[in-house]
C-alpha cells in the first residue's frame, strides 16, 4: 500500500474546513424592523337591522401585501413564520366558512359583532420556492404557518392578513364603534425557535350603523254598525273597508358590499300580532272594558285575500338601492263570530318589521 504523509499544516487545513462545513450545515439567523401593519377599514358599515347570526357584515378587507418583512438565512434547518391571534382573542361562538376552509370569529368590542382572522405567509428558501401561501386561521397560541422543512440560503419572508366583519348574536341590538386594535401578530422562526421580530396587523375603527326605517303609529276608524248587520256567524261589516295604511318612513338607500349582507336593507318582512289574541283563525280579539260581543277584526291584503296573522310577510316593491317612503295596504273589517252584542268594538295589533 501507498501512503502518502501530508504537512502538518494542510491537515490542520483540512480539519478547520470540516469543522466549518459542520456547524455551516445547521445555522440560521433573521433580521428584519419591528413593525405595525394597518387593516384600513371603513370609517363606518352600514347593516339591516335584524340580520341572523353568522351573516357577513362586510367582505373580507386585506392588508398590504408584504412578501419582505424579514430576511432570513438557512441552512439544514426548518425554517418559516408563525402566527397567533392578538388582543381580540376571546371565541364567539361563531364561525364562517370560506375558501373551503373554517374560520374562528373573535369578540369584538361591540356587543353582537365579532371579527373573522385569516392570514397566508411568503417564503422562498432554496429547495422550497414556495411563494405566497394559502389563507388560514390562527389560533391563541403561536402556531405553525408557512414553512420550509429544510430550508437552505438566503430568503424573505413575508405575512399578509385579512378580516371580515361578522353577526355573532340575534338578540344583541347592533350599533356602536370597534375599536382599533391589533388582530394578529406573526413572527419568523427556525429550528422550532419563533425569534422576537413579532409584526402587528392592526385594525382601524370602525362604526356599525343599524338599518332601519321610521313607523309611525296607525289609528283606525272602523265606523259604527248595528247588531243587525251581521246576520250570521262570518258575517263581515257591510260597506267600505277600512283602510289600514302602515308606513315605512325614511327608509335609507345603500349600495350592496360585495360578498356580504351589509351595505343596504335587502328586503323587509312585517307580522301583525292581535294584542288581545285571536277568537277565530286570523280574526283579532277585541279589547277593553266594556265591549261589544261576538265580533272580532280580521284584515285583508291588497288582492283581498285575508291577511294571515302573526305570520311575517314580505313589503312588496321595496328597494333598497333608493330607501325612501313605502306603504303596506291593508284593509280591515268586523267579522261575526258569535252573538253580537253593543259597545265599543277596539283592538291594538303590533306591528313587527325585520330588516335584512
Amino acid at each position: 500500500m501507498l501512503k502518502t504523509s501530508l504537512p502538518a499544516r494542510v491537515r490542520r487545513f483540512f480539519l478547520a474546513l470540516l469543522l466549518l462545513m459542520t456547524s455551516f450545515g445547521a445555522w440560521a439567523q433573521c433580521s428584519g424592523t419591528v413593525q405595525t401593519i394597518p387593516i384600513t377599514l371603513p370609517s363606518s358599515v352600514s347593516v339591516p337591522r335584524d340580520l341572523p347570526a353568522g351573516a357577513m357584515l362586510t367582505d373580507w378587507i386585506s392588508s398590504p401585501s408584504n412578501s419582505a418583512l424579514w430576511s432570513c438565512t438557512a441552512y439544514g434547518v426548518v425554517a418559516g413564520s408563525v402566527e397567533m391571534i392578538g388582543s381580540l382573542s376571546t371565541p364567539s361562538g361563531t364561525t364562517i366558512s370560506w375558501g373551503g376552509k373554517t374560520y374562528t370569529v373573535w369578540n369584538t368590542n361591540l356587543s353582537g359583532v365579532g371579527i373573522a382572522i385569516a392570514f397566508s405567509s411568503y417564503l422562498e428558501f432554496g429547495g422550497c420556492g414556495f411563494g405566497w401561501g394559502g389563507w388560514g386561521s390562527a389560533t391563541s397560541s403561536w402556531g405553525f404557518g408557512w414553512g420550509c422543512s429544510n430550508a437552505n440560503g438566503v430568503s424573505p419572508i413575508g405575512g399578509r392578513a385579512m378580516v371580515a366583519l361578522v353577526k355573532t348574536s340575534n338578540t344583541a341590538t347592533l350599533g356602536g364603534t370597534i375599536s382599533g386594535a391589533t388582530v394578529l401578530k406573526t413572527a419568523p422562526y427556525y429550528n422550532g425557535v419563533k425569534t422576537a421580530l413579532a409584526d402587528s396587523f392592526v385594525i382601524t375603527p370602525v362604526t356599525v350603523v343599524p338599518m332601519s326605517c321610521t313607523t309611525p303609529n296607525v289609528n283606525v276608524p272602523m265606523g259604527t254598525f248595528k247588531t243587525t248587520d251581521f246576520p250570521t256567524v262570518g258575517s263581515l261589516s257591510p260597506g267600505a273597508a277600512a283602510p289600514v295604511n302602515i308606513q315605512l318612513v325614511n327608509c335609507p338607500a345603500g349600495t350592496a358590499d360585495p360578498n356580504s349582507q351589509g351595505g343596504q336593507i335587502h328586503s323587509v318582512q312585517y307580522s301583525i300580532t292581535p294584542s288581545a289574541g285571536t277568537v277565530a283563525t286570523n280574526v283579532a280579539a277585541l279589547s277593553g272594558s266594556p265591549s261589544a260581543t261576538g265580533v272580532g277584526i280580521q284584515l285583508f291584503d291588497p288582492s283581498g285575500a285575508v291577511l294571515p296573522l302573526s305570520t311575517p310577510q314580505t313589503v312588496s316593491g321595496y328597494d333598497g338601492t333608493v330607501g325612501g317612503n313605502y306603504t303596506i295596504p291593508l284593509t280591515a273589517r268586523y267579522y261575526r263570530t258569535g252573538t253580537v252584542t253593543a259597545g265599543p268594538a277596539n283592538t291594538t295589533m303590533t306591528v313587527t318589521l325585520s330588516y335584512q
